[in-house]
Parts: structure tokens; sequence; C-alpha cells
């Protein structure tokens, strides 16, 4: 499209004299001056708007920096022109003449309040227009802003959950903290999530769909103690939390970038596509010098995500642990003498029993505590019994109320390692031998986690290999040697509570031993497909598994 003839309209709402474009903190390039009455220094400055990779980014173009511009913005009501999810120059035309529009009817339904991020942005390149747009008058955006009033923004890492192939390898999500809060109520926050939309419990096409897009991603907005609750204590997975050093006016940004996008919806993949991924994008919006989706075309591994975004300088304020659960149950029944998690067992039984009468008064505080807090996550968990249970609850909370002593919960230590630290999650490997011929192995595996691993940033005792291939090349050509589809260990120690069901499976190929019989091409060049498993116990040495 001829840009001087898309923009003849936007040019009748400049006024005629000089102007400047102003290069503001949102502006990815600096905006030029514009000599009085020189119409095509304008087309041009307005073709280069249109073109802009922050503008595209608006408009949910997943490839900014690229000159093919195509939204993948599933809303016909997203756009301003008929034309605007194939062409970034007549959405800019329509949006800026709607901005110029009087405002009547519902004040809310103007374009300035339904785009406030777009209104905001083109204001601060085009002063000059800007001053000719109406007075912005938007309740419901105001009052969803206020009720927010959020000063900062805070990135936060839940580790992985196995149970859950869409959280294998964790989560991210995004904390708006206000003004008025404090760390000692951060769970009165809220927070910007972004999950497929599912509607099956069928595991297969759980799995499935999420890896080809089948699921519908969105954002979402909730309390951030849903989640707290969620994670930490259903799931038992720890949180970290990134405070981020954003300005006031970067915040602001990605606040108004999410209203925008809050009602959109994408194909959601599990590898790629994901929740850290759509994130980055609004990061992205909140700095425009940041590039961060770029940098994971492919896969994007929420830990790999994170450190993405850390790795940028200064945008580091400090990180917050908050232990899961059951991360808080195991430091207290490894720092219990045995008779008080023997207590704790008989207690969870019968709140009568007199268990605790040869204990001393502080461990028969850690008895009744760990009994509680045991009890309460075997209940959320659906391990015992719904109709009596909140009972028995209560009766032990009664009981540790009459024992005369503080609270005697531990405080885990947080890690030395958190999950920025740890190592990447793609590994690839080289490597030449001889065994009565000369070979040579390439070893590939994009995701994510195993036994030869450093441990330090990620979950004590499990390890996941996703597409985990080794290519062997001899003199009989080139072939696979083991192929992992998807291998998982998750080890889960006896302790003095419980003795939980430690698990491995591993679907893949492996090459075959040679059999002279078979009649094959190549006798040695053979695969088999491999499903293999099994379950048990497993103890804790010290501080290995």
């Amino acid at each position: 499209m001829h840009m001087p003839t898309v923009f003849r309209r936007v040019r009748a709402l400049l006024r005629q004299g000089s102007f400047i474009l102003a290069a503001l903190p949102l502006s990815v390039t600096a905006a030029p001056v514009i000599p009085p009455g020189n119409a095509d220094a304008g087309a041009r400055a307005l073709t280069a708007l249109a073109t802009d990779p922050y503008w595209h980014r608006l408009l949910r173009d997943p490839s900014p920096d690229d000159t093919r511009y195509r939204s993948q913005a599933d809303r016909t009501d997203f756009f301003l022109s008929p034309q605007g999810a194939q062409d970034a120059g007549a959405e800019l035309e329509a949006t800026l003449a709607a901005f110029a529009e009087p405002r009547t009817g519902k004040a809310d339904d103007h374009p300035a309040c339904r785009f406030p991020a777009r209104h905001r942005w083109l204001a601060q390149r085009l002063p000059e227009a800007a001053a000719q747009w109406p007075l912005a008058d938007c309740p419901e955006l105001k009052t969803w802003l206020e009720a927010l009033d959020t000063a900062q923004v805070t990135l936060v890492f839940a580790s992985d959950y196995l149970n859950n192939p869409s959280s294998m390898f964790g989560h991210t999500l995004l904390r708006l903290d206000a003004r008025t809060q404090t760390d000692d109520n951060r769970l009165l926050a809220y927070a910007i999530n972004y999950s497929a939309q599912t509607n099956t419990s069928n595991g297969l096409e759980f799995a499935w769909k999420g890896l080809t897009g089948g699921y519908p991603g969105a954002f979402s907005l909730l309390p951030y103690y849903e989640k707290v609750k969620e994670y930490n204590d259903w799931e038992s997975r720890d949180l970290w939390e990134y405070e981020l050093a954003l300005t006031q006016d970067e915040t602001d940004a990605l606040i108004l970038a999410y209203w925008e996008w809050r009602q959109l919806t994408a194909p959601y993949y599990f590898l790629s596509r994901n929740c850290s991924y759509e994130l980055l994008g609004l990061l992205e919006m909140a700095r425009p010098g940041l590039r961060l989706q770029e940098q994971f075309p492919v896969q994007a591994i929420p830990t790999d995500t994170l450190r993405a975004v850390l790795d940028q300088p200064g945008l580091l304020r400090r990180v917050t642990w908050r232990a899961a659960s059951g991360t808080r149950q195991r430091v207290a029944v490894e720092r219990n003498a045995p008779a008080v998690n023997r207590a704790a067992l008989a207690l969870m039984q019968a709140p009568d029993s007199p268990v605790l009468a040869t204990l001393t008064p502080e461990q028969q505080g850690q008895a009744l505590e760990t009994a509680y807090d045991d009890l309460y996550s075997r209940y959320i968990a659906r391990e015992v019994p719904k109709a009596d249970t909140p009972e028995t609850l209560r009766q032990l909370l009664v009981m540790r109320s009459r024992v005369p002593v503080p609270d005697q919960r531990v405080t885990p230590v947080r890690p030395v390692v958190d999950p920025a630290g740890g190592h990447g999650t793609s590994r690839w490997g080289v490597a030449v031998g001889h065994d009565h011929e000369d070979f040579a192995v390439l070893r590939i595996r994009p995701a994510y986690h195993d036994w030869l691993d450093a441990s330090g940033g990620y979950r004590d005792g499990a390890r996941i290999d996703f597409l985990d291939i080794n290519l062997r090349a001899d003199h009989d050509g080139l072939g696979i040697e083991e192929a992992t589809l998807v291998g998982i260990d998750s080890l889960a120690p006896a302790n003095g509570l419980r003795q939980p069901l430690s698990w491995a499976v591993r679907f893949g190929i492996d090459r075959a031993l040679p059999d002279r019989r078979a009649r094959h091409d190549n006798p040695r060049r053979h695969a088999m497909t491999v499903l293999e498993g099994g379950a048990g116990l497993s103890l804790r040495a010290g501080q290995a598994l």
C-alpha cells in the first residue's frame, strides 16, 4: 500500500506548521523533527510509526522485527480497520482517526478507552496531533487502575509439577504489587496469568492438544493468594519471586497492554507459545529495548525465559523465596525426634490419644503442629475422608492452643541456587571412540534435567528428559542409538510420617541387539519402541537420594 495515500486522512489531523515527534522512553527509534509544511516528511514519519516494532507488538504481531506484518489477534473488534490484521499502516490510520473523533455515547466505548496502550504510545510519539484529541474519560479503566494501584511488577516462578504436562517444566506469572502493600501482605496483590483453556480430564488428550496447539491460551487476572494456595499448598511447589526494577512509566505501559490483550486468545503450545513466552511479550511492552521473545524461536522453557529476563542489566531488584507446604513439612519432620513423629501419626488417627503425656511441652507443640499440617495437606489432596477430617483438624488446633509454648514450626533455609542460577535446559554433546570399529555419537537434548546435571535450581529427586536423542555413526552408516521421547523419574523419599511412592517412566526408541536370524537389510541397525517404568520406595542417605 502506498503510504502517502494511506495517511492522507492522518495528515489532515495535523495542523499546519512545525511539530516534533517526541523521542520518549517508549520510543524504539528517535523521532525526527519535521520541517514546516513538509507533507512528504510527515508521511515518512507516519510510515516509520506504522513499521515500528513496538506498534507491531501492540497489534500482536508474533514477529514484530520482520518487515512482513500479520497479527495473531483472533477478535475482529481488536482492530479499528477492516484490514488491521494484515496491514499495520491501515490500522494506524484508523486508530489516529478514531482517537480524534468526538466522544459520543458511552464513554468506555470510545477507542481511547478500549486501546489505552495505543493511545498512550501515539500521544507520546505525536504530541501535536494528540493535543487535538478529546480528553480521555474512561470510568471503567480508571476504576480498574485505581483498584490495582500498581507500583511495581514481580516475576514469579513456580517450580516444576510432574502431575501436569503443562507445568512439567515450571510456570511463570506476573504479580502486580500495589503502593500500599508490603512484604507482609503481598498475598493481597493481583497476578497476570497466561494459561491454556482446557476442557478435558483425559490425560492423553490433554498432552496431545497441548503439544499441537489444540487449546486456546488466554490472559487472566487473579488474586495472588489464589495462585499461592494452588501452587504452594495444593501442589507443593516452591515459589520464587523476582521483583523487577521497572519504572512507573514502564509499569503503566505493561498494565495498559494487558488491558488491550486481556480478551484475546491464541493457540497454546506447552513447549513454545506458552505462559512464559507470552509474559515476555508483556515485558517487551514495558521496556521496548528488550528483545526477549526472539530468543525462543523453537522452545520456551520457563527457567530459560526466567534467565533471559534476569540477564538484562539492572532489571532485577531483589529475590524472595516462598517455600511450599511440602518443603516446610519435610524440614519439620527432619527436625523432629522420632517420638514426636510417631506421636503426630497417632494424633492424626485419634486426637484423644495419650501419646503427648511422655513428651516435653516443646515436643507436644511440635507433634500437634506436625499432625495438623500433614493432615491438612492430605485433606486438600483428597487423601483422607472429607466428612470427618475438618473436625479432627479443629480438635488439633484446640489442643495446640492449650500447650503454653510459642510456635514450633521451622523456617526452611533458602536454597543456595535459585532457578535462574541453574543450568540451561538444553544440552548437546559429541563423542568418538573405538569398539572393534571407529564410531562417533551425537547427543541432542532440548529439555530438561537429568541425573548428570548439576542439581542447583531444580527440584530435588526429579529427572525429566524430553526428546533426548543419541545418534551413532559408524561404518554401517548413521542410525539411532537411543531416543527418549519423554523420560521421568520422581523420587520422593520416605520420612517419619509418609512413605510416598517413587516412580519412573520412559517412552522412546532403543537400538536392538544384533539378531543374525532377522531378515533386515542391516541386521545391526534396527530399533525397537520401548515403554518402561517402575515404582517403589526411595530413602534419603544424608543429602543424597
